[in-house]
């Protein structure tokens, strides 16, 4: 490894509805617990912080306008801005907190629906952004067209943006994207970071990442998910072949935060 690697966290949602299991407290969309049950929010964000993530994503990832109306009760600009401010607490001061948003449920195809679209993007930012987000992370994105509309909101604020989407086994995301389409598309936009999350796994990640050093200068980010069953060890080792040029290291769904304890121990040792 060429330089060193920021720790980002692991996975958000499927950490909060196992944590919400063990106390018998329902499932539902996991930002509602940003309200309802903050303590879990805080308590793994906390725990993420102390293995030796730096950067840590608020649990915010669906909490756009679109989504959040479909519950009663609810406000999206509330929700987001007690995310930020839950990961903000849980930091104190020794990890940076990325305002995390993810895809809209429908890509916006006529013009009335880009105006809405961008309408929630812009909503979700600020409210992230006036409740003290240091940077945003674009997540999970799987086409063009959502990805730029996103990018070009988020661009507007002026704060650090990574931005990562979500590939197949085939190297493309499900949109058809290709990591070199990817990099082309966004570096007009100077993101911080680029990269993926999600996705197949470390072993499938690591052809993404290498094509991704091929064609861009752009710092890399990789954030891929894990099977419910693997050991913290078994995450580290399956992420060593694709930490080479990163800038940033993580991981995504089944990951928890002794496997970014394990992949900590990785890049000291």
């Amino acid at each position: 490894m060429s330089h060193p690697i920021t720790l980002l966290d692991g996975a958000v949602g499927t950490n909060l509805w196992a944590m919400a299991a063990e106390r018998g407290i329902p499932r539902v969309p996991v930002w509602q617990y940003n309200v309802t049950h903050p303590e879990l929010v805080s308590e793994l964000a906390a725990r993420y912080v102390q293995a030796g993530s730096r950067i840590i994503l608020t649990n915010t990832f669906c909490a756009n306008g679109p989504a959040v109306s479909k519950r009663p009760g609810f406000r999206a600009a509330e929700v987001v801005a007690a995310g930020v401010r839950l990961a903000k607490g849980a930091a104190e001061g020794r990890a940076r907190v990325a305002l995390s948003v993810g895809p809209l449920e429908q890509v916006p195809l006529l013009r009335q629906e880009r105006l809405a679209a961008a309408a929630a993007y812009d909503a979700q930012l600020r409210a992230g952004i006036d409740a003290g987000a240091d940077c945003i992370f674009l997540q999970t994105f799987w086409e063009r067209q959502l990805l730029t509309l996103a990018l070009e909101r988020a661009a507007a604020y002026g704060l650090p943006v990574l931005c990562a989407m979500t590939f197949g086994p085939d190297g493309r995301t499900y949109g058809g994207c290709s990591a070199q389409d990817f990099a082309a598309l966004v570096e007009p936009y100077h993101p911080a970071a680029i990269g993926l999350n999600c996705s197949c796994g470390p072993a499938a990640a690591a052809g993404v990442m290498a094509e991704l050093r091929r064609c861009t200068e752009v710092p890399l980010l990789c954030k891929p998910n894990m099977p419910p069953d693997h050991t913290p060890a078994d995450f580290a080792a399956a992420m060593a072949p694709a930490l080479d040029g990163l800038s940033y290291a993580g991981g995504c769904c089944g990951t928890t935060p002794e496997d970014v304890a394990a992949l900590v121990r990785l890049l000291q040792g």
